[in-house]
């Protein structure tokens, strides 16, 4: 009986081992984050304004503001030369009340921020088109990468297009939301910095959205 019992306690405790340390881990991240300058953590934030679409000689653009503030392990990391890129998605939306909303058509456009420690400089980059500009603080770069005026949308695709500057969808749902967010890309991080469990890495903005008809 004995027998039975010591290895019951001891099945208990190589399962409460893992659990322990996975425990341990996340308090030592979540220190680490709080801590990384000895004072207040600064979550950070990315809040989205002025958003709205313009269909110009069959062409859709978007003008929006987003004001975009890095947690300091986020500003640490990019002063010492880790490159940061961020993702705008704009999404078409059938609103369906008992269920996820139905994506009409999705659109991405990506953009990078890296910090050049030999030149003292920032530099914000437009992935799709490579255009670029170079700012001398962080806070100029982050308004420019936060700046969307007259950015071209390309769908890619052929549910929706443009019919005498009105923005049609195949399916002709009754009502389309317009939905954006504009978040930092996780999956390009370095290996060792994509968060796992909880990551002072992540910043994304909440999604705004809006009723296109």
């Amino acid at each position: 009986m004995s027998s039975l019992a010591d290895k019951w306690r001891w099945g208990l405790a190589l399962l409460l081992v893992p659990v322990a340390t996975l425990l341990v881990f996340i308090v030592l991240v979540s220190l680490s984050a709080k801590g990384l300058y000895g004072g207040e953590e600064n979550n950070g934030r990315i809040t989205l304004s002025d958003v709205t679409l313009q269909q110009i000689d069959g062409q859709l653009y978007l003008d929006a503001q987003a004001l975009i503030e890095l947690p300091d392990t986020i500003r640490a990391g990019l002063d010492s030369g880790v490159p940061l890129e961020f993702i705008l998605t704009l999404r078409f939306l059938n609103p369906r009340p008992y269920w996820f909303d139905e994506t009409l058509v999705q659109v991405e456009q990506r953009f990078s921020l890296n910090y050049y420690e030999l030149t003292r400089h920032y530099r914000v980059q437009a992935l799709q088109t490579d255009t670029s500009n170079n700012y001398r603080s962080l806070s100029s770069a982050l308004r420019g990468l936060g700046e969307f005026n007259r950015l071209p949308l390309i769908t890619g695709s052929s549910a929706a297009y443009i019919v005498d500057e009105n923005l049609v969808f195949d399916e002709s749902p009754t009502e389309v939301l317009g939905s954006l967010d504009f978040r930092l890309d996780a999956q390009s991080l370095p290996l060792p910095l994509q968060p796992l469990i909880i990551s002072s890495w992540r910043l994304a903005s909440e999604e705004f959205q809006w009723s296109v008809n």
